[in-house]
């Protein structure tokens, strides 16, 4: 059971952590010379093998929309999503020929239903609290049209929600996201963890296809 912090009328676990969306509004510029000049191979390799090519996609946490214009340059109709006005505008500015739009995990409440064969979902999980996954895998699962895919990668912390530079980072259970997933009509197709020795992290890196529902 999901559980709910209400306010008022306000369900806090409806939004993306806001001190965290702030960090990225703060630091854009800096978090877009960095990411230019960090290549994500293992992620590409990912999508190379087990997206379907020329079908709608969406990159859930396209930041700096490097991922974006990666999959527009290889046949994808892509739209970029972020909850960071700051790096939607770096975004706009370096590939002004993509399309983004502002909207956010959990609820990714600017998508319609199955608009998507394919969704990237890349750096963005572990910025959501404990209470947030299951909501946030429901509308990713939402979004994705029947025999889509889901590519889920995410950044591994010792510490429970641990804070960098503002910027929460949240302990992800793989067993219980892939639980989740299946739960909610998802074929498990792939799952690997990429220790990165240059740069000192782990990274988990999950795919899963939007299984058809069973007719009884």
């Amino acid at each position: 059971m999901v559980k709910c912090i209400i306010m008022g009328e306000i369900n806090w676990l409806q939004f993306m952590d806001n001190q965290t969306i702030l960090a990225y509004d703060d630091t854009a510029e800096q978090v877009a010379a960095l990411h230019k000049m960090l290549v994500p191979a293992r992620i590409y390799w990912l999508i190379d093998r087990f997206f379907i090519k020329g079908e709608p996609c969406a990159d859930v946490g396209c930041g700096i929309g490097r991922d974006s214009a990666w999959l527009s340059e290889h046949g994808y109709r892509v739209i970029g999503i972020d909850a960071s006005e700051g790096m939607l505008q770096q975004a706009s500015q370096l590939y002004p020929n993509n399309f983004f739009v502002q909207d956010s995990l959990p609820l990714l409440e600017k998508q319609s239903d199955s608009s998507y064969m394919n969704v990237l979902c890349s750096a963005v999980i572990m910025h959501l609290v404990d209470d947030q996954i299951a909501i946030a895998i429901t509308n990713l699962m939402r979004i994705t049209a029947l025999g889509g895919v889901i590519i889920i990668s995410f950044r591994g912390t010792s510490s429970k929600d641990l804070r960098e530079n503002g910027k929460l980072y949240s302990v992800i259970d793989s067993g219980r996201l892939i639980a989740l997933f299946v739960q909610s009509g998802a074929e498990l197709l792939h799952h690997e963890v990429d220790f990165q020795e240059g740069r000192g992290v782990e990274w988990t890196n999950i795919v899963f296809r939007k299984l058809p529902a069973l007719v009884v």
